[in-house]
């Protein structure tokens, strides 16, 4: 019985031209949100590739010059995007796409596309992910408002009641039939974007697709869930309303609470709550606490006599050049060690911030299924706020390797001479630059991504658990006439 009438609500939706129009309209919008994303992944990667290959040629042939110096010169990260981010974009163009890595400095990532965005486009740039979120949500709507509101107000309802077809399979028909209908309309769509995936993507990169399959499969479970929570939400509206009228405006209302001021206001309660310091506050934390450093390149400060003569009285000799080590890579060492701990404590603080505001805007997520299901695409595509972190820290301790053999060839190859020839003396060359690997970053794995998820993954399953109770409970005291 329950397929009977899933076949015959599918029969009926695939004639409506309104349901055709509509289906159209989102489908033409994913596939060209795809193209355009896929596009745009080929052409950024391809330029991210091109400028890597070029900044690490520039670091072997710098030709020769002091260790230090090397390390002022610096190196650029560049910030992958895993292939995900064709569908999902996420916060990429807003977390910044490379990272320099200096001495004495840890800089946050820079160049951020959205810098450059108009205002339209930063109220949100079509992606097959926003598709998905929002219009495929608004589909759903517009099929099942009127499914039992409608049967109701043509009498057909109650002609159904009397032959002896039992309410909750009546419901669970329509469900069914609802979800052949919209599955009419994503699995083309779905189908489609992977083929333009498959020929306008193509990652060189292994470490970039481990875990690739798996990936796709938790990410469509996700949408899969997703929708069938909504359309066990609309159903549900439509068995309770007093006519279609009603339901639909139910619906939509549902729609622009849950999906669009909800998220918003929670995103803005989440920054008031737990502000971010200024730039300002913290390159003056940062400043602040560097000045407990020995102050390896100034002679005349306090503290770089005192750590001289630390240094003096520890090897007991009278003078820097009897030192075992260079006196400036000691200087210097101990100089980047200070730097840590600030840098840690400082841009620490920012993170742990950014990771609170994320939590309170998940918490949310218990008002609108739209924020659970947005973090989740985020996090599976690579493109949330926690990949964006790990960057920056895998990028720091790149840097922080970087400096560290800079700095261990000054303590050794400079022996013997005085801080002036050691700084201004001493040149290696390309033999020391090859020591220094590429940097190369490997996103995290699924496991450890899903691990810092698991709010959202557990609030989607309330709203999926909730809903089709809802639904089962409704489907019981179905009424043939409005009373």
């Amino acid at each position: 019985m329950i397929w009977i009438i899933a076949r015959k609500e599918f029969t009926e939706t695939v004639r409506d031209g309104r349901f055709l129009l509509t289906g159209f309209v989102v489908f033409f919008l994913f596939i060209s949100a795809i193209g355009v994303g896929a596009i745009r992944y080929t052409e950024d990667q391809a330029m991210r590739q091109d400028a890597t290959a070029e900044e690490r040629e520039l670091w072997l042939n710098q030709g020769k010059k002091g260790p230090h110096a090397a390390g002022h010169y610096g190196v650029y990260a560049f910030k992958p995007a895993t292939p995900l981010a064709f569908f999902d974009p996420g916060y990429n163009d807003y977390t910044g796409t490379l990272q320099y890595l200096e001495a004495h400095r840890e800089n946050q990532a820079s160049f951020k596309p959205a810098t450059d965005g108009t205002a339209l486009q930063r109220f949100g740039d079509l992606s097959g992910a926003m598709v998905l979120q929002l219009l495929i949500p608004l589909l759903i709507f517009l099929l099942c408002f009127g499914m039992v509101t409608g049967e109701r107000e043509d009498g057909t309802l109650r002609q159904l009641m009397s032959i002896g077809v039992a309410r909750s399979k009546l419901i669970w028909g329509k469900a069914a039939g609802a979800g052949l209908a919209l599955s009419a309309v994503v699995l083309p769509c779905v189908l489609i974007g992977a083929v333009l995936a498959a020929v306008f993507i193509k990652v060189d990169d292994p470490h970039l697709m481990i875990g690739f399959p798996t990936k796709l499969v938790v990410i469509t479970l996700v949408y899969v869930v997703f929708f069938i929570t909504l359309t066990a939400i609309a159903l549900s509206v439509s068995i309770r309303a007093k006519s279609s009228a009603a339901a639909l405006t139910t619906l939509l209302a549902f729609w622009i609470v849950t999906a669009l001021l909800v998220p918003r206001i929670a995103s803005d309660l989440s920054k008031v709550i737990y502000d971010l310091p200024s730039s300002f506050e913290l390159a003056e934390a940062v400043q602040k606490g560097r000045a407990e450093g020995p102050h390896a390149h100034s002679p005349n400060h306090p503290n770089h006599k005192a750590f001289k003569k630390k240094m003096l009285e520890k090897y007991n000799v009278e003078r820097v050049e009897d030192l075992p080590f260079s006196f400036l890579g000691l200087a210097l060492e101990e100089d980047e060690k200070v730097g840590y701990e600030v840098f840690d404590r400082t841009y620490g603080h920012v993170r742990r911030t950014f990771v609170k505001q994320n939590q309170l805007h998940e918490i949310f997520g218990l008002l609108s299924p739209f924020i659970a299901v947005k973090t989740l695409s985020n996090a599976i595509a690579g493109t949330d706020v926690y990949h964006s972190n790990d960057f920056s820290k895998s990028a720091e301790a790149y840097r922080r390797q970087m400096v560290t053999i800079l700095n261990e060839d000054i303590k050794k190859k400079a022996v013997g001479m005085s801080k002036y020839e050691s700084t201004w003396g001493y040149k290696a060359n390309k033999s020391l630059w090859e020591q220094i690997p590429p940097f190369d970053y490997d996103p995290p794995p699924l496991a450890t991504v899903l691990g810092h998820n698991k709010l959202p993954i557990f609030i989607l399953i309330i709203w999926l658990v909730g809903s089709l109770a809802l639904l089962s409970y409704s489907a019981r005291r179905v009424k043939t006439v409005n009373q």
